[in-house]
Parts: C-alpha cells; structure tokens; sequence
C-alpha cells in the first residue's frame, strides 16, 4: 500500500495483470493496493480509502459485476460512489449492459491497452 493521496484498487484474480496494469499507472504517481478476489477487495474497501476500483468481471467466487453490486450497496457514502472500472476479455454487449446496470462506470477491453487505461484513469481521477 502507498502513502500517496491518491489510491486505487485492482482487483484481479491473475498476478500478472495486476502487475501489469500496476506498471501501466506509475507515470501517474497513484498509489496501488491489490486483491486477488472481490471478497478480499471488499475487506480491503473497509480498510483503506480508494479514489478508484478497477476489477475484472471474470473472477472465481464473486465475480465483478456482483463485487460492484456490493460496493454500490455499502453503506460507506464514498463507496457507493467512488468509480468502478471494469476489465474484461469479453465482448459481449448484454455483459456490459449488466456491469452499467450494477453502477460499474467504464470498461476496459483486455488485453489492457496503456494508453487507453492512464487516458480513461486520468478522466476519473479529474473528475473526483
């Protein structure tokens, strides 16, 4: 965890994307905490302030779509309203429609593009 004003939650269950999309963020200078599932995420949501989540749909357990369920549900006023992005491989159009309908706020296609990631980042961070 990072003593950065800025955190952000990645929540997947593979080590390498986290590390990646942690390697993709550090030019801008947030601070990272990781859970490699939604249970743990949630803990972690309890415990430390998050400026940002982003999760993957398909996790084992819970997957992303009912984690952000959850996380609109809390009762923490912040929670209900930090942004969510979602990351999937899939490009299924009534998936995402679900992910909007639970309050997930963008998504991102995996494999996870850079630019596109910090750019649509960035635009959430701004608008907090």
């Amino acid at each position: 965890m990072s003593t950065n004003s800025t955190n952000i939650l990645l929540v997947d269950d593979s080590p390498t994307v986290r590390n990646i999309v942690k390697i993709y963020l550090m030019n801008l200078k947030v601070g990272t905490v990781e859970a490699e599932d939604a249970s743990r995420a949630l803990q972690l949501l309890k415990l430390v302030p998050v400026n940002l989540v982003i999760a993957d749909i398909n996790m084992p357990g819970m997957d992303g779509i009912t984690f952000v369920k959850e996380v609109r549900a809390s009762k923490n006023a912040q929670l209900r309203t930090v942004p969510i992005l979602l990351l999937t491989a899939e490009k299924d159009v009534a998936l995402r429609q679900r992910g909007t309908e639970a309050g997930a706020n963008a998504f991102i296609q995996k494999p996870v593009s850079h630019h596109e990631l910090t750019e649509t980042v960035r635009q959430f961070l701004t608008k907090a």
